[in-house]
C-alpha cells in the first residue's frame, strides 16, 4: 500500500506545477504582481502645422489646406487734396471793412474829378469819410482792405502827399471779360489800385501777394490830409511796375521819388479812371 501511494502523490504534484506555470504566463498582471507592466493609454497625435503666413490669408498643414476669405475693403472717396478744386469766383471787395459796396456812394466826401491830360490839378481819385456810422464816431481807424487779388507794387512810409500808402497790382489777364471791357484795359496792362493816408506804415512789402478783402491797414490822415479819410485811386498801365518810393512838393524828396510821382500822376502812362466804376459798375 505504501508503494502505491508514493507514485500517486508524485502525479498530483506534477499536475499542480503545470497549472501554476500556465497561470503566470497568461495572467492579466494583477496589482500584486511586481513584474506586471501597465501599458500607457493611447494619445491622439496631432499633425504638425506650418506657421501661418504673414499676410494672414492662407494657413497650411501637412495634409490640410484652409483658405481664408480676403476681407473686402470699403470703397473710399478720393482725398480732398486729390480732387480738383473749382477756380474761385472773381471777387471785388469794398475798400473799407465796415462799409458794404452798395453803401460806398453814401460816404464819398470828395468824388473823382479828372484833370486835363498831363495835369496835376483836381482830384485823381475818390475820398471816403464819415461821422457817426457803423457804430463809430468817425472813419479814423476803420479797417482798409484790398479791393482785388494782386501783388504789392508800392509800399511807402510817410511820403508827401500820399502819406502811408500801398499800390496793389492786378494783372489784366485775371479780370473777367465784363470788367476788362468796362474799364477798357489793353493787352499787357495791369489794373493798379492805390490806398493813401493810412494811419500807420504798411506791413506789406514790395512783391507780396494778397487776396481780395485782405486787411491792409487803417484809415488815417498821414501825408497831405486835413482830416482822416481813405483816398483811393485806380489806374491802368504797363504790367509789372514796382515803385520803391514816391514823393513830391518837399525838399527832402529824392530825384527817384519825384520821377516816380510824375510817372504815376502826370505822364499819361498810368491812366486814371473813376474808382467807383470798378466798385459799383456805374460810372460817376
Amino acid at each position: 500500500m505504501r508503494l502505491n501511494f508514493i507514485p500517486l502523490m508524485c502525479i498530483v504534484l506534477i499536475l499542480t506545477a503545470c497549472q501554476d506555470t500556465e497561470g503566470s504566463s497568461t495572467g492579466g498582471g494583477g496589482a500584486g504582481d511586481p513584474l506586471a507592466l501597465s501599458s500607457p493609454a493611447p494619445v491622439a497625435r496631432q499633425m504638425p502645422t506650418s506657421p501661418p503666413s504673414r499676410k494672414g490669408t492662407t494657413i497650411r498643414s501637412s495634409s490640410v489646406r484652409v483658405e481664408t476669405a480676403q476681407p473686402t475693403r470699403p470703397q473710399t472717396a478720393p482725398a480732398a487734396s486729390e480732387t480738383e478744386e473749382p477756380s474761385p469766383a472773381f471777387t471785388v471787395c469794398s475798400p473799407l471793412v465796415d462799409t458794404p459796396l452798395e453803401e460806398l456812394s453814401q460816404i464819398v466826401s470828395d468824388p473823382y474829378r479828372p484833370p486835363p491830360p498831363g495835369s496835376e490839378a483836381r482830384h485823381h481819385g475818390v475820398d471816403f469819410a464819415y461821422f457817426r456810422r457803423y457804430g463809430r464816431a468817425a472813419i479814423e481807424g476803420a479797417g482798409i482792405q484790398s479791393v482785388l487779388n494782386g501783388q504789392v507794387a508800392a509800399s511807402i512810409v510817410d511820403s508827401f502827399p500820399y502819406g502811408n500808402m500801398l499800390i496793389i497790382e492786378t494783372p489784366g489777364s485775371l479780370l473777367p471779360p465784363e470788367l476788362a471791357d468796362r474799364i477798357s484795359i489793353s493787352a499787357g496792362e495791369s489794373l493798379y489800385t492805390l490806398y493813401a493816408h493810412m494811419e500807420r506804415p504798411p506791413k506789406l512789402r514790395l512783391g507780396d501777394s494778397l487776396k481780395a478783402c485782405q486787411p491792409l491797414g487803417n484809415v488815417g490822415k498821414s501825408g497831405n490830409a486835413g482830416g482822416a479819410h481813405l483816398h483811393l485811386e485806380a489806374r491802368l498801365g504797363p504790367a509789372g511796375t514796382r515803385f520803391s518810393g514816391m514823393a513830391y512838393y518837399k525838399v527832402w524828396a529824392t530825384d527817384e521819388q519825384r520821377d516816380n510821382y510824375l510817372l504815376w500822376r502826370t505822364s499819361g502812362i498810368y491812366r486814371h479812371f473813376d474808382p467807383m466804376t470798378l466798385l459799383t459798375g456805374v460810372p460817376k
